[in-house]
């Protein structure tokens, strides 16, 4: 009941809606409860007893009730959908709203396809409960209540065939209901991972095709796919035992208490006019027996969609802001790591990591694959959060900053360019969407970007296809580029930002970025002597440790694991270029 009280509660917002289709539908199934006893009287007094006088009356009554069961079922429909539809829109939205609050570890154990199953399948499993689930039970609650009630009052006899009937019914229901909602959770599940291999493969379509990898991903996709036929199986094995039984169950009731009736009649303890009331009434009893099956079914359904849906919506966000936050006023961008330290789960990342980045001043970070270069910038703008230790900008730990505006004071161009689905402008004024045109432009002229964005038919009209498909790698880095620039933050995070780009463009790059560097905080982190030669510090991460720490000349001098990068590069150069020759 729990699951339903959540749902109730995300429901109260609209519950106008809820208690007017309510109303409307018990009135109509109020009418509907009318009808057999007219028949009931129609039979005894006009066509027994020959009172041909109320043929008139008792055929407008009925159709007086038919118009306003129409029109309170037609308004019912109406509330009911309305009710369902600001559901499924409140809870997409809250739900959404929540992903976005989720910090980047969320997404390293969640998958998309997962995440994208429970935002659509899961969510309209919910919508057929309302608009389905509820009129279907209030219904067969009014009519089965109803019409025993009314049965007592025309027989208590036959009544009570009914009696010992129902409970018998209500536990096949109850059962039926324990063994169906693993299945469903099963199922739900399933569905999930089958949505996580689709969307990966899709977006992995070039990778596969590359690999000539198409027949291991028809077979993988089809074992997956299989799973979820056996569970769809297991399901309907389930249903195919029980529903059979509720079905035989209220389909007896009818010739059972007929017989009995037909006797009673017979002998005179019984009207013919009550028995023609008490068939229709047998009709309303049997009708929610024989769907009991298929209410347990949709309910059951809706509340194992719903146990995953609110599992995200309790998944509070490990990073948020702090009752009381503070916000260096200015900015200026001095960040201090003081034995800091992280990991990922039981894995330590990074180990005592101490640094002081003036304001203004540039940082490089070099080190061998897994060592943690991305795993120190990350925490700057609280991306994930340290285990040990502090970072602090302008002497203020960033955990005690709010969020947005710290992130609103960081650029970053991710190793990863992730470009959106809509036109190179909007790409690159993501992070001020009403920054002027000219800002824009001056922004892909920095990042060296502005040349093939002419040379494109629309410029900078032009819509990149999914993930920037439609540009080239380093197209792609360079529009990421400008879109960091283009923000104008205190501090710019350059992750490995020119490694799709030939080394022509990336001296062209680096030259520019230049300016764009003045007076901004920068961290650099590249595989290229290159790109970190001239930066103020340079750091050589070991295992999770500064191994190393100075400028380009002292590190040279040290002799040590930087010296050691830099002789590499160059001899790697001169074989190219004897190769060349």
């Amino acid at each position: 009941m729990a699951i339903f009280k959540r749902i109730w509660g995300l429901c109260r917002p609209h519950k106008r809606y809820f208690i007017f289709g309510l109303t409307t539908l018990i009135i109509a199934n109020l009418t509907r409860l009318v009808f057999p006893k007219i028949n009931g009287i129609l039979v005894d007094e006009v066509v027994y007893n020959g009172r041909l006088e109320l043929l008139l009356p008792i055929c407008a009554a009925l159709a007086g009730f038919t118009l306003l069961r129409s029109a309170c079922n037609y308004s019912r429909g109406l509330a009911f959908e309305r009710l369902s539809q600001n559901f499924v829109f409140d809870m997409r939205t809250t739900l959404y709203d929540h992903l976005q609050s989720m910090p980047y570890g969320f997404y390293d154990s969640h998958y998309i396809g997962e995440i994208m199953s429970r935002m659509t399948g899961d969510i309209e499993g919910l919508r057929n409960l309302l608009a389905g689930g509820i009129v279907q039970f209030a219904e067969n609650l009014i009519w089965f209540a109803g019409s025993m009630t009314l049965m007592f009052f025309i027989s208590w006899r036959l009544a009570l065939l009914m009696v010992f009937i129902a409970p018998v019914v209500a536990i096949i229901a109850v059962i039926f209901r324990r063994r169906i909602h693993p299945a469903f959770r099963n199922l739900r599940e399933q569905n999930a991972v089958l949505s996580t291999k689709t969307q990966e493969n899709l977006s992995g379509a070039r990778v596969v095709k590359a690999f000539a990898r198409e027949e291991y991903e028809k077979e993988a996709f089809k074992k997956e796919n299989q799973e979820r036929l056996r569970l769809s199986l297991v399901t309907t094995f389930i249903w195919s035992d029980f529903v059979p039984v509720l079905d035989i169950l209220g389909g007896l009731c009818t010739p059972l208490l007929l017989g009995a009736g037909g006797l009673m009649v017979m002998n005179g303890s019984l009207s013919l006019g009550d028995l023609i009331t008490f068939t229709g009434y047998i009709w309303m009893i049997t009708g929610p027996m024989r769907s009991m099956g298929m209410l347990v079914n949709m309910f059951t359904n809706a509340h194992s969609s719903a146990e995953k849906l609110f599992h995200y919506a309790d998944l509070g966000a490990t990073i948020k802001d702090r009752p009381k936050t503070v916000f260096p006023d200015p900015f200026m961008g001095h960040v201090v790591f003081d034995d800091v330290t992280f990991g990922y789960g039981d894995r330590a990342v990074l180990q005592n990591i101490s640094m002081d980045v003036p304001a203004g001043s540039s940082c490089a970070i070099m080190g061998e694959t897994g060592s943690g270069k991305s795993s120190v910038v990350n925490l700057i703008a609280r991306f994930y959060e340290c285990r040990g230790g502090q970072v602090k900008i302008d002497g203020v730990d960033v955990k005690d900053m709010p969020l947005l505006k710290l992130r609103a004071r960081v650029g970053y161009i991710m190793q990863e360019t992730f470009l959106f689905s809509e036109s190179i402008e909007n790409n690159i004024r993501f992070g001020g969407p009403e920054d002027e045109m000219d800002r824009v432009q001056r922004a892909a002229k920095a990042a060296q970007a502005e040349e093939f964005i002419e040379e494109m038919q629309q410029r900078y009209d032009t819509v990149v296809g999914e993930r920037g498909m439609g540009l080239s790698g380093g197209q792609k880095q360079r529009v990421a580029i400008a879109r960091a620039i283009e923000y104008d933050p205190a501090i710019l995070i350059l992750d490995d930002s020119t490694s799709a780009v030939d080394m022509e463009t990336e001296h062209e790059i680096q030259s520019a970025l230049k300016d764009v560097m003045k007076n901004r905080t920068t961290f650099i982190i590249a595989h290229r002597i290159s790109s970190v030669k001239n930066a103020d510090q340079i750091l050589i991460l070991q295992d999770g440790r500064i191994a190393e720490r100075g400028d380009h000349k002292s590190l040279m001098e040290l002799g040590g694991l930087y010296a050691a990068m830099v002789r590499d590069q160059y001899r790697d150069a001169e074989s190219l270029g004897k190769e060349a020759v």
